[in-house]
């Protein structure tokens, strides 16, 4: 039986809810995916064999996604705003001291 393996990754800590984590995992297994291992609260290391890969077009999901969660760009985005807010909050001060 050949065996394929997948990483899938959240930008949050995700995988510290247990029943995030389960919820994501039931859907993993719908396409034959299977625990393997918790690396840490971002990341789960996951298996199947590849007889299922008969079963991806029927599925609503990318069987081979990487990514669960809050997207990337909504993390950077957020990150962004919230240094540009500082900075601008930093320098008001700066300049509002000097008058």
């Amino acid at each position: 039986m050949e065996i394929e393996y997948k990483i899938i990754q959240s930008q949050t800590p995700l995988f510290a809810n247990s029943a995030k984590m389960h919820e994501i995992l039931e859907q993993e297994s719908k396409a034959g995916w299977q625990l393997l291992e918790k690396e840490d609260n971002y990341r789960l290391k996951l298996q199947r064999s590849i007889s299922h890969r008969e079963n991806d077009a029927n599925l609503d999901f990318d069987a081979y996604r990487s990514n669960v969660g809050v997207s990337s760009m909504v993390t950077y985005g957020v990150t962004a705003l919230a240094t540009i807010a500082v900075v601008s909050l930093i320098l008001y001060l700066a300049l509002w001291s000097q008058t």
